[in-house]
């Protein structure tokens, strides 16, 4: 059954909340988290799950990442002079979800939450209350100043755990074991970067939230693969990402309705060939200040035009067209340069049909 959309924060809340300024907006996103969560959730203890609980690890994690790369874990209110520790309680509220509920603390509970079996989190009290960067050496690298090194401040916090995010200090397990910090942190190789501001702008959408917030991600780290152009159907989204065919449908409406993807719509052939092949639409992404801020900036999502298989070789070409081209010169060139008796011939050209 599909989650009953909430928002709690607006865009301006989630900034005074997250403590987000010019210089706090990058999070790099380690390239396999998608293939690492898909194949969590592929399991047979994780069958029936809904595409929120993927979306929800993912998001999750990435606030994690924001949080602790830029020691946001206190909201001081100017105007009343009081300091809201940022719990796990107000962490699912700006995921959009009630700050009890519990349907998705077993992807985020100490020590058996499916986060922390995979190593991307460890829930631990001392957390950053700073940071700086280390310039003396070829690369500038972050440093982090933790509570713990001013008790006078922040007191004993041991029952308030946080996400650290592991693979922002370490990739991979052998790394932690050599004490060899190649995380996301240092290291950006294999990332895909996403803005705060795409986090905000999705968890403060009542229709986006942590799904369009994953499926942009997902399209985010596909297209910087394809110089911002990449083709996929609909079938192949969803077996990519672990969400719904349904909600990929969804999601990707919303995202190009706010003007966040592009998608170029390609049209329905009506009489298609048995031997050629449609192409899939091609999707890009855009930038945080290219985002609809009002209704009126909305796009309107066209409908699927419907052309003959005439007009669609004049206008797209089929997706299998080079293929067919390729497999066609090299029957030719076999037939030209082989002098093979018949047998031989048919037993060839059957080998490069099927190749």
């Amino acid at each position: 059954m599909a989650r009953k959309r909430q928002t709690y924060f607006t865009k301006s809340m989630m900034i005074k909340l997250l403590g987000v300024n010019e210089k706090q907006h990058e999070v790099y996103m380690p390239n396999e988290i998608f293939e690492d969560l898909l194949e969590a959730f592929g399991s047979e203890e994780m069958q029936g799950k809904t595409s929120t609980h993927i979306a929800y690890a993912y998001a999750y994690y990435y606030l994690a990442n924001y949080q602790w790369r830029y020691a946001q874990y206190h909201y001081y209110n100017d105007k009343s002079g009081v300091t809201t520790s940022i719990n796990e309680g107000i962490i699912k509220q700006i995921l959009g979800f009630p700050p009890k509920s519990e349907q998705y603390t077993y992807l985020t509970k100490n020590k058996t939450g499916l986060l922390v079996k995979l190593d991307y989190i460890r829930k631990v009290t001392d957390k950053p209350c700073g940071y700086w960067y280390e310039e003396g050496t070829k690369y500038k690298e972050v440093q982090f100043v933790y509570e713990s090194e001013y008790p006078q401040i922040y007191g004993n916090n041991k029952n308030w755990k946080v996400a650290m995010p592991v693979k922002g200090f370490y990739r991979f397990k052998e790394s932690e074991e050599d004490n060899y910090e190649d995380g996301t942190f240092y290291m950006i190789q294999n990332t895909h970067m996403i803005d705060i501001d795409v986090f905000i702008y999705c968890m403060a959408d009542l229709e986006l939230g942590v799904e369009g917030f994953y499926l942009y991600c997902f399209l985010k780290y596909m297209t910087d693969k394809f110089n911002n152009a990449y083709n996929c159907s609909q079938k192949k989204l969803a077996r990519l990402t672990g969400l719904s065919i349904d909600e990929v449908k969804k999601q990707l409406e919303n995202l190009e309705r706010c003007n966040m993807i592009t998608n170029d719509h390609k049209p329905f052939c009506l009489d298609k060939p048995e031997d050629k092949e449609t192409k899939t639409n091609t999707y890009g992404v855009k930038e945080p200040n290219e985002f609809a801020t009002s209704m009126i900036q909305f796009n309107v999502i066209p409908k699927q035009r419907k052309i003959t298989a005439k007009q669609y070789e004049a206008e797209i070409g089929w997706a299998n067209e080079k293929e067919v081209n390729q497999k066609t010169g090299e029957i030719i060139k076999a037939v030209v340069e082989y002098d093979i008796n018949e047998e031989d011939e048919l037993s060839h050209l059957n080998e490069i049909f099927i190749r």
